[in-house]
Parts: C-alpha cells; structure tokens; sequence
C-alpha cells in the first residue's frame, strides 16, 4: 500500500449531524484537491446526504461509501425508538467502519493518512492509534455543550450535592454550573438527561459521558462548527487549554450573510417564497420543530390556538401525521393569513423580509439560519443541547425568549408572539440579532477568525 494523502471521514448518521461533517468534507477536497477524502456513513443516510444522481458533481477527491447501520437483520424496521437505532449503530461502529477504511484503503492504492470523525465516535481514538495516524473530531453541537462533557466529573458532583446523592432525582435543576469557566449562565437543568443521570447505562449515555475524557489526550485536534466570535472568551479560553488544538471554523450548514433569495420559483416546491412574497415585512410566525423534534399534541392544538385568537400570519413546517392535532377547522378558518406545508427550504425562510420570528426547538444548526436572517426567535428546546441554546438565546445573546414555563400554551404563546413581533422587546431583539448577524459576517470573511483556522485545518490534513 503506497502512502499518501488519504483522510477517512467517519460521520454519526442521526439528527443533522452529517451534514456539518459533509460540508466540511467537500470545503476541503476543494481546498485541497490533492488530497483524497473518503466519505464514510449508512447507506440511508448517504442516500440524504449525498443522494446517487448528484454524486458524480461532487470533486474527483471525494468517495463515498456506505457502512452498516448495526441492526438485526430481523428487525424489519420495527424499530422506532431513536435511541435504540443509535444504540446498535455504535455497537457495530468499531468494525463496520474499520471494514469500510479498509475498503476504500484499497480502492485508493493508498494508507489512510487521518482520520476526521464526528466527536461522538470516540472509537476512533483506538483505530487512529493502532494506524498511526492523527485522530481529527468535529464538535457539532454548541460549544458550551462540549464544555459540559469536558467537565463531567465536576457536574457529576454538582447534581450529586443537589440532589442529595439519588442523580435519578432532581432536587435543585436551578443549580448554577458557574464553577465551569464560561457557563456561569447555564443551570444543570439545561443539561440532557444523558449527562446528569449516571444510572443511566445505555450506549449512548456511556458514550457521551466518557467523551469528555477522550477527546483532550486522544485528539489531535477538535474542530467546532461555530465562530469564536459568538461565544463567551471565557469558555473559549477555557476549551483551547484543554484540547491540543482548538479550530473554529464556522457553522457548517449556513452560510454568512445568507445567499440572495432566488429569483425563480422553480425550487419552491411548496410555494413558501411566493406565498410570504404577499406578506408585510416582518410580520410572519415561521415554526419549525425540526426533523425529530415535536410537541405534544396538547402544545401543538395550543400553538394553533395562539395563532389563530392573535390572527397572526403564519408559516408552519408540520408532517402530514402531526395535523390530526391541530384544533378542528383551523386550516380553513386561517388560509387568508396562514400556509401549512410538509417541507421549507429553511435557510431561505428565514432571509424573507417577511420573516418576522422563528418558533424553534433550538436545534444548534437551525439557531444560526436565524441568526443569518436576521429573526428573532420564540425557544421550544427539547434535548440534547436544545436547552443550553435557549439559554443562549434569551439571556447571553437576547435575541429570543423561551416559552413560558417550557411549555406551549395557548396564552404564553400569545404573549410571546406579541413580546418579540410587536413589542419594544422585540424591536430590542432584532437589533442585537442585527449586530450578532455582522459580527458572525466579518468572521466569515475572506480576513476573519473563522477562514484562518479553516486554512490551520488545512495546513494539518495536507501535513499529516
């Protein structure tokens, strides 16, 4: 086997955690085009990511390749529980991609040279030794999240003390996580279950708690899907002298500012565009809950409720299966102001003029398509670091509010649709999400933080 310059990515198939790894894949295949860049993940989720007709568009550097998803061959789809499905993925991880790095090793002619993986495949740390090569994670959650794994151990003991020893308890979920540098904001109610509840055994609490540990000595570097410049000093400080090398190099799945909306429709398939094109200037709700995310069928019956007492417009990204509860007849009784549809092209939403507040589960990803349109959001945060980045959102940045109490009710959402569309707060919110918006815009930049460590990354996979 010759050797070469040959990084095998390795990606977490859920949620939208590939795609942050994808674009980053393709960013440096063309930044380095002598570079090959084996592209590693399910076959289903490859199918999304990079569906077969558009694979021959992608750079001659870049291969992809299917691995095994780990389940039964009895499962017969059974399966619904998204914990489970990760459950079996990360038993077969280790060999699954271990036959898949061997494949695309001889496919290539060439050794793998680094491994880029997504930080939650802490395996890799053992394959990269056993090849000798560099061990690269990309964090794609918020950064403040990494910061709570990293210090585990400290938190552990915080939710021991606070509830009295039983961490199946929550006695005081208010508890201040001020003694982690950068996260005197945050509460360990904030904090996913996976983190908190050590009795907690399954595959992915273990793996998530021992991630922390794993990657400051096993990680040749940790690269964020963020900016600095959107984050406290502190926590960066704090990160940067933990981790061997500490990267920021954007988020990944949006682009600062947002590209111009297009002047055909021909890819507004649901027709979104050309119906908020009647709307007035900031006046429309748009709420999304993203791809696994939903409220209770109380909240959504709420959510409809609010809208429709408070006769505000509205744009509303909802599965076919989720509107059998929505109140009775609010279809017809709102189609002069409102619009139902199955799928948004998101980014674009949110760059609309009319775009005027996103109803959000503060999904990392979906937080920033806010912030490079420019909106303000209304915070419905679910899991993982959803509360953190409603934390974020309402207190640090003050460009949003979280629902009242943590729940949709009819009249917490109208008080909230009222605060952020026609209140004096609101104005107060668009201006900071403004100002938050330029900074981000000159980090992205040609001279900005953001493309120096882009370049420092490449500088790393190209010497390695």
């Amino acid at each position: 086997m010759l050797p070469g310059r040959h990084v095998a990515v390795l990606t977490f198939p859920f949620g939208s955690h590939p795609w942050p790894l994808a674009n980053l894949t393709l960013k440096l295949a063309l930044a380095a085009p002598d570079v090959r860049f084996s592209f590693l993940n399910t076959a289903k989720s490859n199918s999304i990511v990079f569906p077969p007709l558009s694979r021959a568009e992608l750079p001659p550097n870049v291969q992809v390749y299917d691995v095994s998803d780990g389940l039964p061959d009895d499962h017969q789809g059974s399966m619904k529980d998204p914990g489970e499905l990760v459950g079996w993925f990360l038993k077969a991880a280790p060999e699954s991609f271990g036959a898949a790095v061997d494949a695309a090793k001889q496919d290539a002619g060439t050794n793998v040279s680094c491994l880029l993986t997504d930080a939650f495949l802490i395996f890799a740390c053992e394959m990269a030794e056993k090849m000798q090569v560099p061990w690269v994670t990309l964090w794609v959650p918020a950064p403040y999240a990494l910061a709570a794994h990293v210090y585990i151990d400290v938190i552990s003991e915080l939710h021991r003390e606070s509830s009295g020893g039983d961490t199946s308890i929550d006695y005081d979920n208010n508890k201040s996580l001020g003694v982690i540098p950068g996260l005197s904001m945050m509460h360990i109610s904030d904090l996913p279950t996976e983190i908190t509840n050590d009795q907690d055994t399954s595959v992915i609490a273990c793996m998530l708690r021992e991630m922390g540990r794993v990657l400051p000595c096993g990680a040749a570097a940790v690269v964020l899907n963020s900016y600095a410049e959107a984050n406290p000093t502190p926590l960066i400080a704090d990160l940067k002298s933990k981790f061997k090398i500490l990267l920021q190099v954007g988020c990944l799945t949006v682009s600062f500012p947002a590209p111009p909306l297009p002047r055909s429709s021909a890819s507004d398939t649901t027709g979104c565009l050309t119906w908020l094109n009647a709307r007035q200037p900031r006046s429309v709700v748009y709420i999304c809950f993203g791809t696994v995310a939903m409220p209770s069928p109380s909240e959504v019956s709420a959510l409809g409720e609010a809208l429709e007492s408070t006769k505000t417009p509205f744009l509303w990204s909802l599965k076919e299966h989720v509107m059998a509860q929505l109140p009775e007849g609010i279809q017809e009784r709102t189609r002069a102001y409102g619009k139902f549809v199955p799928w948004v092209p998101q980014g674009q939403v949110l760059s609309h003029p009319a775009c005027g507040v996103y109803v959000t589960h503060c999904g990392y990803n979906s937080v920033f398509e806010s912030v490079a349109g420019g909106v303000p959001m209304v915070c419905k945060p679910f899991w993982a670091d959803n509360m953190m980045n409603g934390r974020m959102i309402e207190e640090v940045w003050g460009i949003g509010v979280k629902v009242e109490g943590g729940i949709i009710t009819k009249d917490g959402m109208e008080k909230a649709l009222e605060v952020v569309l026609r209140g004096e707060e609101g104005k107060e919110m668009r201006k900071k999400v403004g100002e938050l918006r330029e900074r981000l815009v000159e980090a992205a930049g040609p001279d900005g933080s953001a493309e120096a460590d882009f370049k420092a990354l490449v500088d790393l996979i190209s010497t390695s």
